[in-house]
């Protein structure tokens, strides 16, 4: 066989497993889909009449979701004492919360949905808080919240 046509068969063999395995994953929870953009969001909602009343949930890390899957299924918070990702003793995941504009509003709608501890700095748009890994997602759907990532945390040499 020519090693042209068996270069293209490889591929398109390897090419054909790909939507498989996203598909596994993503059944999974080990991987999260990247949402769409606000602007794409909002192309979508004006073609669709019926979808003007959804609104895309901001794009949570995948650092974190993965923490938090794992939290849920009965991972020892000790093990995110350290690291990218952390958790307090009680399971609850720190998180900087990026929204396009803090403002009391926003703090108070971040806390019902179940941010603790929270602190704002306007400044930077970011409010700063830890949250249970169950209510992540309900972060996500408050109104102005752009996106969910874990600290920076500050490393000594």
């Amino acid at each position: 066989m020519p090693k042209k046509k068996l270069a293209y068969l490889r591929m398109a063999h390897e090419c054909a497993r790909l939507p498989l395995l996203l598909m596994l994953l993503g059944a999974l929870g080990a991987c999260a889909v990247p949402e769409r953009s606000a602007p794409a969001a909002a192309a979508l909602n004006a073609m669709d009449p019926r979808a003007a009343t959804t609104r895309v949930p901001a794009p949570v890390a995948p650092a974190l979701r993965a923490a938090a899957v794992a939290l849920l299924g009965g991972a020892a918070p000790a093990d995110y004492a350290r690291g990218s990702v952390r958790a307090d003793a009680s399971g609850r995941l720190q998180v900087y919360v990026h929204a396009d504009a803090v403002t009391p509003a926003l703090v108070a709608a971040l806390e019902q949905a179940g941010l603790r501890q929270t602190s704002a700095v306007p400044a930077l748009d970011v409010v700063q808080g830890w949250v249970a890994p169950r209510d992540l997602d309900a972060l996500a759907r408050v109104a102005g919240v752009s996106a969910i990532t874990p600290p920076r945390y500050a490393v000594t040499r």
